[in-house]
């Protein structure tokens, strides 16, 4: 590839900038919170055996669904086993690094009616019981999916889906700390619970998400959105397909969306793949079953990617594994005079998020000037990588020390110093941007 050099006058010096390769890559970024899982399940009143889990743990993976079944508990409170044994869960894939989505439920079984309390105030009181744990785990926590209820934890043919006990529940939620994020199954259910003057969606309202176990399922991803349009069915109606996914595309850029695909009749007949990844984009997807639907994983594993470009001819399971959520990809850096400071220069770095979704959680970015005799000056960058929106270009500026140093870009987030990888080429854990020459000698 073809390095370009910029030159520029500065003090009758010449000042110039090398930049380095900055080839976007197709390797598949072991990025926190997003991408592919795997799914593990767990009954309450057991002990779990952990060490066989061991064995089926995805080293690739940044992300585990946990699904722990309460269903014992009907009638009864949580005994403190049942919540020795949760902790024990927990414990065991976050000392293990793996952003967890959580999922406790009365019903693994599809048979939530037969399963869940009789009564609603049981449900609240496990609730209750359960808060303290959310919070425990507030920095392991990504995504809370459903309020314990419906067939498979889906808030899905259950007696409490009652919008005013939907709030009783969320209002419960709400007690824990912000960074977890919470996920209903259905648009209209996320409606329900947010008040009209949300209806711009202009800035996120709060931490709640969605998920959808059945994506291309079928039109209606299995019931998940309506046949009516918006204007018909009203603020707190189930929309038509294009609607709920115009919806989902605003909502979505401020609170993650995953779940499960399913292959649907039509879909197995067309498997078109600009129309699979429209909506993925849309969705703004971040995180996927890596096992189910099976069908579906293996249409996309024979699928080959047809544009030009880096990816070109991978299958389109790569492309869509690596574009799951965010995906920062670094695509030019410059350097130009600074004419109010004359010690220093003006550093341009061009980034594009090429992947599906946003990055939701507070971050650093950093950058880093190494000088050929060995010192370093690190600088913390003005920016909040949240509002790197995907499928956007972002151009950050920012005066640096006019010397002779290597220049690199590096992110992790603030919670526990996680690496982000660029999708660059060099396939380290920072970017080099390129080298400057000051010209002083």
């Amino acid at each position: 590839m073809k390095v370009w050099i910029h030159k520029l006058l500065n003090r009758g010096n010449t000042c110039v900038f090398e930049k380095a390769d900055l080839t976007e890559s197709t390797a598949a970024l072991q990025n926190p919170a997003r991408g592919f899982y795997r799914l593990y399940s767990f009954l309450a009143e057991n002990e779990p055996d952990l060490e066989s889990v061991k064995w089926s743990l995805d080293e690739t993976a940044t992300l585990a669904l946990v699904i722990i079944d309460i269903g014992t508990y009907r009638e009864k409170k949580l005994d403190q086993p049942a919540i020795e044994h949760m902790k024990a869960i927990l414990d065991f894939f976050a000392e293990r690094k793996l952003d967890i989505i959580l999922r406790i439920a009365y019903d693994h079984q599809g048979n939530a009616l037969e399963r869940e309390p009789f009564f609603f105030a049981q449900i609240t009181e496990h609730l209750r019981q359960l808060l303290p744990i959310l919070n425990r785990y507030k920095g392991n926590l990504f995504v809370f999916q459903g309020m314990l209820i419906g067939n498979w934890g889906e808030m899905h043919t259950s007696r409490f889906l009652a919008t005013s006990k939907l709030k009783e529940m969320w209002n419960l939620l709400q007690e824990t700390d912000k960074r977890i994020f919470y996920a209903v199954r259905r648009p209209v259910q996320w409606r329900l619970l947010h008040p009209d003057e949300c209806v711009n969606m202009t800035l996120p309202c709060d931490n709640m998400g969605l998920f959808d176990d059945a994506i291309f399922g079928s039109d209606s991803n299995l019931g998940t959105f309506g046949t009516v349009a918006k204007e018909y069915a009203g603020w707190d109606g189930m929309w038509s397909r294009e609607d709920e996914l115009q919806f989902e595309d605003l909502l979505c850029r401020y609170v993650p969306n995953g779940g499960e695909v399913i292959c649907g009749e039509q879909y197995a007949e067309e498997r078109n793949i600009a129309k699979t990844i429209d909506v993925l984009r849309r969705m703004h997807i971040t995180y996927l079953n890596k096992d189910y639907d099976k069908r579906i994983l293996d249409i996309w594993a024979e699928l080959k990617w047809p544009e030009s470009g880096v990816w070109f001819d991978k299958s389109l399971l790569e492309y869509i594994g690596s574009h799951l959520g965010y995906r920062f990809w670094v695509k030019d850096a410059k350097i130009t005079p600074d004419k109010n400071n004359p010690s220093g220069v003006l550093l341009t770095i061009r980034i594009e998020n090429v992947g599906f979704a946003n990055f939701y959680q507070d971050a650093e970015v950093i950058l880093e000037l190494e000088e050929t005799e060995g010192t370093t000056h690190v600088m913390s960058l003005q920016t909040d990588l949240r509002s790197w929106d995907c499928q956007k270009t972002i151009t950050l500026t920012y005066v640096i020390k006019q010397t002779d140093c290597k220049i690199y870009l590096s992110a992790k987030r603030t919670q526990d110093n996680k690496k982000i990888y660029f999708a660059n080429q060099d396939g380290t854990d920072r970017v080099l941007l390129g080298t400057l020459d000051s010209g002083c000698r």
